[in-house]
């Protein structure tokens, strides 16, 4: 199918043959490669770094030794760094898919020394119209995280599959990376440095209240350096590899070896050039519809995560997370992440919890990401 400019009509359009084989999938496993399989010193620091999250209950020994775990964990959104939790499968040829947002349940923290495997399938496929994309598909996929045979954590990634931009007609117009000022730069860098991260202050239930602000934290701006930091912490998708291993899986994958990964459709692994080069180059994201080189859905997840945890102390938990990215955050954009308390509740499994409601906003005034999460609250200091 050929293209009007004028008219702005992709190229590739999705067809009913299209949704009705992408939702043939629901229930069906997914082949998965795994990043990190253990919670070491290594794998830990380095998603934590990636992360920007210097919280000590990750880092230290020393400091963990003092809390409640006597041992270091993982950040809670370290289950992308096992498993990155894209599941979208059954597309085909000329069909994109883009991180819409994630609701994430967690169980328990990983503590240091831990193996984790994960399992992973599609459970709803569901259309709708973009304004601006036309025709899309929106898969749900859930990636469950077992330690042993204890589930630890639940991961629903919500994947928008559309049709790949064609000249007239764009997601995102294109824009040049952002230019500071020094004075921005130097404010930008004091917020940074005055960030008050995680450590054994802790939100007790009788001192928390509706309206409580939960402080911001600052990521940006956005750069190349910052994008390959947080993928050696947590790659993307299986076909982040070596050109040599990368070939091979290719091969591996046009041949339906049991071994190939599934959780996205065969072209996803085999195009060339990699679809998720639009991270790193511009040029590939305007190609697939994107402003510019964009940072990654579950990169911005984690940081609505950094946000909640700091302000919670180590004696909460964090139960559970989600998250709706409204517009990518392309090089050259910081983002300003904080929020309040909405609510404050008993529940039957958590206790005391409160409701934090977070949201991440950009240099430009523009609202990128909104985040609900529920904390569970100490009731009594722990010595």
């Amino acid at each position: 199918m050929t293209t009007s400019t004028t008219t702005g009509v992709p190229a590739r359009q999705i067809t009913d043959e299209d949704v009705a084989y992408m939702k043939s999938f629901i229930g069906e496993s997914a082949v998965v490669v795994q990043w990190n399989e253990e919670a070491s010193t290594d794998s830990i620091r380095h998603y934590a770094w990636g992360i920007g999250d210097e919280n000590p209950l990750w880092l230290s020994d020393s400091y963990a030794q003092t809390t409640r775990y006597g041992t270091r964990i993982a950040p809670p959104t370290f289950l992308y760094s096992v498993c990155d939790a894209e599941v979208a499968m059954g597309m085909s040829e000329g069909i994109q898919a883009i991180h819409l947002g994630a609701d994430l349940d967690f169980r328990r923290p990983i503590r240091l020394g831990e193996r984790v495997r994960a399992r992973a399938f599609v459970e709803d496929v569901r259309e709708r119209v973009g304004r601006r994309s036309g025709r899309l598909v929106e898969q749900v996929g859930r990636t469950d995280y077992f330690v042993g045979e204890e589930l630890v954590g639940i991961v629903r990634n919500t994947i928008v599959c559309v049709a790949r931009s064609s000249k007239g007609q764009r997601m995102h117009e294109p824009r040049d990376p952002h230019v500071y000022t020094d004075e921005e730069k130097e404010q930008i860098r004091a917020e940074i440095l005055a960030e008050e991260i995680r450590g054994q202050r802790t939100r007790f239930a009788e001192t928390v209240s509706v309206g409580d602000v939960v402080p911001q934290i600052v990521k940006g701006p956005l750069d190349l350096i910052t994008m390959t930091a947080y993928y050696a912490g947590a790659i993307g998708t299986a076909g982040y590899r070596g050109v040599e291993t990368r070939v091979r899986q290719q091969e591996r994958v046009r041949n339906g070896d049991p071994s190939a990964p599934t959780n996205l459709g065969p072209e996803h692994f085999l195009s060339e050039p990699f679809p998720s080069l639009g991270h790193q180059d511009a040029a590939m994201a305007h190609a697939i519809g994107m402003p510019g080189a964009y940072d990654n859905g579950n990169q911005r997840v984690s940081w609505m995560a950094h946000c909640v945890t700091n302000w919670m102390g180590d004696d909460a938990d964090l139960v559970s997370l989600s998250v709706r990215i409204k517009q990518p955050g392309v090089f050259g954009d910081t983002q300003w992440i904080g929020g309040e308390v909405t609510r404050v509740f008993r529940d039957e499994n958590h206790g005391a919890c409160a409701e934090v409601t977070v949201k991440a906003i950009n240099q430009l005034g523009v609202e990128t990401t909104s985040a609900v999460a529920v904390v569970s609250l100490a009731e009594t200091r722990i010595s």
